[in-house]
């Protein structure tokens, strides 16, 4: 190596020792960290990772064909989601999303008489996927517009569409047999692994494992909020489309996920929906791999897989029941068919980036931000490229109905709701447009960090977040950070960057120049898109950046595949390691939840954990028993609940709690006032008021709002158990009962500290 380049590994190696101190010194010596890192289920949670690196090590290098290989692997997967009782929850989900593939690989070769795109493989995977996802979402839809959209005939729909999937004319049989010519050989090729693929690979399946031993014990409270409970919030019987009486703009966001995944949801285990999610993020980091396949040998892609799966704000979204993880799959499914097709000039490609863009639309709300400003920055590109050349008479053309309908047909959903065609926070914009929205529902505008739009102290506030999310997310507005943190690794990344910059290094392929150029541009402009986020928003999460550390991950795997000394290619990957041993601690200790160690270990038991009996025995232990019981009688019952939010939601039917009213995303207005109350109650079509031991204090406005529907009579026949009341709502005042109805409240409810 040049004396210039030992100049730059020695400024690499300081930034990694620095940046990794730092984090270790502020995150677990004078941080809260430290006492979790100790705890004895996570040193537990360290050693089941270690092993199963280890295990995954030796059968990738020792195991001699391919095929072997793939049974040692499988074998000891089964094993461990068995014992951690995850196995069916993922077996089922991984089959679902599999069936999804299959529906759109029968929508794909409808398309693709010419069969353009080859069978059984990872690009058309992605196609199929993206395909597969809009059909069977437009086609919930569509039935729940006609009535049949309840999640037992969705069930029945996917079955339906499966079989037709095998019909000869979709089927791609011919194709298949080709495909096939070979696979015996395929399978039985001797191709042994090097140390450094079966360190990468061997890495990937430790941390992904890790994620899967954990999903039983990570359901956190946004996902038991609004992900969780489709079979009640979202589907209760009548299908998406039905009004059932939510006030909070969580329950109005674009649900693409939850009804894409409404034929697994409703199930005993909530570890059905979230291993589903485990999967998208699979699909993420093999996606950022391939991505950086496109300039860089499979060595290097697969390092990519390996330093993206370290990173705990990628990883930790695998457990949720949050849509970024599949929103970011999406997009990078979309960068990957826009680079393909700068790369090819194939206008198929861009139809199918197009189908991408179409999906991560109905998924999050904020990614028509995100996803508009990364493909509007590859538009602009093909554009002062030259590459823009689209053939109009191209079939795939056609995908774009069911995918243009799914678009549709998910926001119809909001805007029947709300009057607006998606929330969060665009309310200014659609204001301006001239749409109004629809009682009970209030929005608020930009939650922004509540200074002027540029000043010293916004500037100062900014450089102190933008420290914590690349080194240490401690202090008051962090914790969310903390939950989906990058890690100090995004610095590194950066500094390789320069390196990289300054050192020798091996030219782009011609075909590979105007893509890569496209790509940067994309990472620049997601950066800059995540920094303005980071300086105007009033509270930032990490999972906030998420494509932006996967496109970090990928530059960083092709920056050193590009070097042109293989020392210090090697000496970089090799200075990466304690940085990646640090991802690794932070992962450990952090989740959504909170939650520490893994699931607990159990030999005998159904195949999965079911989630059901312990919400049934965590309410009992909260005095509920006879509670439960008559709420699960019907589960379209509605009930307005005074109580801790997630945990009293957990009642089996329609569940929203006081705090979804007058708190964050609700409308206060309602909260008001007793009258007002009572008119949202009528409209919401309550049927029940819970009111949780504890929750309501004398003083307070809950409190006051409770005692004067019940001195009205709108709440009556109250039944009292163990401190906690379950009352009727009837907009017609019971008056006759009303003073004994008060004097029971007052005797038998049990409330909190007085204020």
């Amino acid at each position: 190596m040049k004396r210039q380049e030992w100049i730059l590994l020695i400024v690499l190696a300081i930034t990694v020792m620095a940046s990794v101190l730092v984090g270790v010194g502020q995150v677990y010596i004078t941080g809260m960290e430290g006492v979790r890192l100790k705890a004895d289920q996570t040193l537990w949670l360290f050693f089941e990772t270690a092993a199963l690196f280890g295990i995954s090590f030796f059968i990738i290098r020792l195991a001699q064909t391919k095929w072997l290989r793939f049974l040692l692997l499988s074998f000891m997967t089964m094993g461990f989601l068995w014992i951690h009782q995850v196995f069916l929850p993922v077996l089922v989900s991984g089959a679902y999303l599999a069936a999804v593939i299959r529906c759109g690989s029968a929508l794909r070769r409808l398309l693709d008489r010419h069969r353009r795109l080859p069978e059984y493989h990872g690009v058309t995977c992605m196609a199929d996927l993206t395909l597969g996802c809009g059909l069977l979402i437009t086609v919930f839809c569509l039935m729940s517009l006609t009535g049949i959209g309840s999640i037992g005939n969705t069930r029945l729909a996917v079955l339906v569409l499966l079989a037709l999937s095998f019909f000869p004319a979709v089927s791609g049989s011919e194709a298949r047999a080709r495909a096939r010519a070979g696979y015996g050989g395929f399978w039985m090729e001797r191709k042994p692994m090097t140390v450094g693929v079966s360190l990468c690979l061997a890495f990937f399946f430790a941390m992904v494992l890790l994620q899967a031993g954990r999903m039983n014990i990570c359901a956190d409270y946004d996902s038991l909020h609004y992900g969780l409970r489709s079979e009640y919030i979202l589907n209760d019987g009548g299908g998406i489309y039905e009004d059932l009486g939510s006030v909070n703009v969580v329950y109005t966001y674009s649900k693409g996920l939850e009804i894409l995944l409404l034929p697994i949801s409703g199930l005993p285990s909530y570890s059905f929906f979230l291993s589903a999610q485990l999967w998208m993020t699979v699909g993420l980091l093999l996606t950022a791999g391939k991505i950086a396949g496109l300039f860089v040998n499979r060595r290097h892609g697969l390092l990519c897989l390996a330093l993206l799966a370290s990173v705990p704000g990628i990883m930790n979204m695998s457990v949720t029941a949050k849509t970024d993880s599949a929103t970011a799959l999406f997009q990078l499914i979309m960068i990957y068919f826009l680079l393909l097709y700068i790369k090819r000039q194939k206008t198929y490609w861009l139809v199918l980036a197009g189908n991408a863009f179409f999906m991560t639309m109905v998924l999050k709300p904020t990614a028509l931000v995100f996803s508009t400003i990364v493909g509007g920055t590859a538009f602009l590109c093909m554009v002062f490229m030259k590459r823009l050349r689209i053939q109009w008479r191209e079939p795939f053309f056609l995908g774009w109905i069911p995918m243009l309908s799914m678009w549709a047909l998910v926001w119809l959903r909001t805007w029947l709701l709300t009057g607006l065609p998606v929330t969060s926070v665009f309310y200014s914009i659609w204001n301006k447009l001239g749409f109004v929205v629809r009682y009970p529902f209030r929005f608020d505008d930009l939650p922004s960090n509540g200074g002027s739009l540029f000043s010293i102290s916004g500037v100062k506030h900014f450089l102190k977040r933008l420290y914590g999310v690349l080194l240490a997310p401690v202090g008051e507005d962090m914790a969310h950070v903390w939950i989906a943190w990058g890690t100090p690794i995004l610095l590194i990344f950066l500094v390789l960057f320069l390196v990289v910059l300054l050192a020798r290094t091996r030219r782009f392929r011609k075909t590979e120049e105007k893509p890569f150029c496209c790509l940067v541009w994309m990472f620049l402009a997601c950066g800059a898109a995540s920094l303005a986020a980071l300086y105007l928003l009033w509270q930032v999460d990490g999972n906030y950046f998420i494509l932006l550390y996967a496109l970090f991950g990928i530059l960083a795997a092709v920056a050193i595949g590009k070097l042109e000394s293989r020392f210090l290619a090697r000496s970089v990957v090799k200075l990466l390691i304690p940085a990646v041993l640090f991802n690794v601690t932070v992962t450990g200790v952090s989740n959504w939840k909170g939650a520490l160690g893994l699931s607990p270990v159990k030999l005998v038991h159904k195949g999965y954990f079911d989630h059901w009996q312990q919400e049934k025995e965590n309410m009992a232990l909260k005095g509920n028993e006879k509670i439960w019981e008559i709420l699960e009688a019907d589960p379209e019952t509605r009930v307005l609940v005074f109580g801790q939010q997630p945990e009293m939601l957990m009642f089996p039917c329609n569940t929203q709690s006081y705090t979804d009213v007058e708190g964050s995303g609700g409308n206060f207005y309602i909260s008001a006032s007793p009258e007002a109350m009572v008119s949202f109650m009528d409209h919401a079509g309550t049927d029940y008021v819970y009111l949780g031991s504890g929750f309501l204090r004398p003083g307070t406005e809950g409190w006051r709002n409770v005692t004067a529907m019940i001195q009205s009579g709108y709440v009556t026949d109250v039944f009292y158990e163990n401190g906690n009341g379950l009352g009727r709502f009837t907009a017609d005042p019971a008056v006759e009962k009303a003073e004994e109805e008060l004097a029971d409240f007052v005797t038998k409810y049990w409330p909190g500290e007085q204020q």
